[in-house]
């Protein structure tokens, strides 16, 4: 697995969620300014609704530029230990297959393809991490009662 293809696929992301996001918030201002005001009879909390939603959207894509700058700060090159920009990958000796792990500033949880491998984004305090911080480069572990074996960090 190539940390530097993980890195692009996961800053690409960012790109397109912020996108979509802004999007999003474009569409709810048009929707406030189309709203029924609060003296027409018919009217009803929507307006300000709306507004808070808007102001929750826009919280969420400072959020998201926040994590896209500070992912832009990841080295594609391989550390070799547990922290932000580690690509982790992991033997699942109980059901077979490997599984990959990229550790994100912010929230993980999104899914990230490359061909036909899964690359599972991960925050720093995902369970997972916690099971192999004190793990070397082929140690068996157990986790949720699986065997894993640990076969790189980079």
């Amino acid at each position: 697995m190539d940390k530097k293809e993980v890195l692009r696929e996961y800053l690409e992301y960012l790109d397109r969620k912020i996108g979509e996001t802004q999007k999003a918030l474009d569409s709810i201002y048009h929707g406030i300014d189309t709203a029924p005001t609060p003296s027409e009879s018919h009217s009803d909390t929507t307006r300000s609704q709306q507004s808070k939603i808007a102001a929750e959207t826009s919280d969420r894509i400072s959020s998201l530029k926040k994590t896209r700058a500070m992912a832009s700060l990841i080295s594609s090159e391989g550390a070799g230990c547990i922290g932000v920009g580690a690509l982790v990958a992991i033997e699942d000796i109980s059901f077979g297959g490997m599984e990959y792990y990229f550790v994100v500033p912010g929230q993980g949880g999104e899914s990230l393809f490359l061909g036909d491998a899964e690359v599972m984004s991960i925050s720093l305090q995902a369970p997972i991490l916690e099971a192999i911080s004190s793990a070397k480069e082929r140690d068996l572990l157990d986790f949720r009662g699986r065997k894993l074996k640990l076969v790189s960090i980079s």
